[in-house]
């Protein structure tokens, strides 16, 4: 019995250790656990415990706000057309031997043969007219002789004065039908010619209205062409602006397409405009030198519509439009030890060549985008407030010095 008894004492020896290492691990995992809670981590802290370091400078390039005169514009849709647009017709008739072209070809003025009309016919007829031109010089001249003869045969008193007078009137009439035949002639020259149809102008090919072996007749369309190298953009004004735009003003115009803009010349003001949209029609004449533009694309055209006055310009790329709207980055000297960004919420009025018209929005900071301030131009998609800087030399200010924003900022 004694032998069982000690066991069953070191059974509970056994046991009442295990309890206590459990209890010690319990708690040693609470205070980490606290501790965890109470400390964070150097990386979760920003930087070191003892305040050191921080995130390094943002390289970026920054340009200067300025004030420019500008006159107020306000986008309008259109579209673009062609200058010219024509049919091409036959001015003779005859079977086509030849059709040259096809939809998209781009032709030259004069020069590119669109299609053939069959020349017999057109040759025919020029021979007839050359034969009645021989036939009316030889009785013209045959006129001509009788009458000398007879004139002198009347100043010697021998021929009667009616009889002088009517080989006037032959001889006249001989003329007449000479100078008939000679215009027949040439207008069956010229036809001869125009058998081979050109191009009236530069243009491209829209579309072909005939094919090889049709018979044509005087007037019958074979090509519609349009004109290349200039556009017409053609927007539809409001009738509250239309007043402000006149022949001969610059219009700034964006095709979405391309992403490109180009600044185009204000053709005509048409005088009659819709009477359900209240929009008036107005042609903007755009270059093309390069060949990039399409009848039919769809443009936006910055339409001045007040006069000339005093704007805060950025350089479009200072402005990253979000869902919240257009803000730019400007450069602070107040909120660190060197130059920091801070974000300015705009209202982009319009844009002008490479810079855009802005205005602070109420509630931003204040007076900050005045002329002088840097704003960033490039790297700002990383910045986040009072974000250190590094700004580049290159930058347009010229110089990467520290400074700059102005008082207040």
């Amino acid at each position: 019995m004694s032998t069982s008894k000690s066991g069953f004492d070191w059974i509970q020896i056994g046991l009442g250790a295990l309890a206590g290492v459990l209890g010690c691990l319990a708690v040693g995992g609470l205070l980490i656990l606290f501790s965890g809670d109470n400390e964070a981590s150097p990386d979760e802290a920003g930087g070191p415990p003892d305040g050191g370091g921080g995130p390094p400078p943002s390289s970026v390039r920054v340009a200067a706000v300025e004030m420019r005169t500008l006159t107020h514009r306000v986008p309008v849709i259109g579209r673009l057309r062609e200058t010219r647009r024509v049919t091409v017709t036959s001015e003779i008739e005859g079977k086509l031997t030849a059709v040259d072209v096809d939809e998209g070809d781009i032709v030259v003025g004069s020069e590119t043969r669109l299609a053939q009309v069959d020349e017999v016919w057109a040759k025919l007829t020029l021979e007839a007219a050359e034969a009645e031109v021989a036939a009316a010089e030889a009785e013209l001249d045959q006129a001509r002789r009788d009458l000398d003869q007879l004139e002198q045969l009347g100043r010697a008193g021998s021929a009667r004065p009616r009889e002088v007078e009517d080989q006037r009137t032959l001889t006249r009439a001989n003329t007449a039908r000479l100078e008939s035949a000679v215009a027949a002639r040439d207008r069956a020259r010229v036809e001869a010619e125009r058998a081979a149809v050109v191009a009236p102008f530069d243009g491209a090919v829209s579309r072909k209205l005939v094919e090889v072996g049709q018979w044509v007749e005087p007037g019958d369309g074979l090509i519609e062409m349009i004109s290349v190298g200039e556009f017409d953009a053609v927007i539809d004004v409001p009738e509250r602006y239309v007043g402000a735009v006149a022949a001969g003003d610059e219009v700034e115009v964006r095709i979405g397409v391309l992403d490109a803009s180009m600044v185009g010349v204000v053709e005509a003001v048409r005088p009659d405009g819709s009477t359900a949209a209240r929009t008036f029609p107005v042609k903007v004449r755009l270059e093309d030198p390069d060949g990039r533009l399409r009848a039919g694309m769809s443009v936006v055209a910055e339409v001045p519509v007040q006069r000339e006055a005093e704007y805060v310009t950025v350089p479009r790329d200072a402005v990253l439009w979000g869902n919240d709207g257009a803000a730019v980055w400007y450069v602070s000297d107040r909120v660190g030890p060197g130059p920091a960004a801070m974000p300015e919420p705009v209202d982009v009025l319009f844009g002008v060549g490479d810079r855009y018209a802005v205005q602070p929005l109420p509630g931003g900071s204040g007076p900050v985008l005045t002329p002088g301030t840097r704003v960033v131009i490039e790297g700002a998609e990383r910045l986040f407030p009072t974000a250190p800087l590094a700004i580049t030399p290159d930058s347009p200010t010229g110089t990467a010095a520290s400074g700059g924003g102005p008082a207040g900022s």
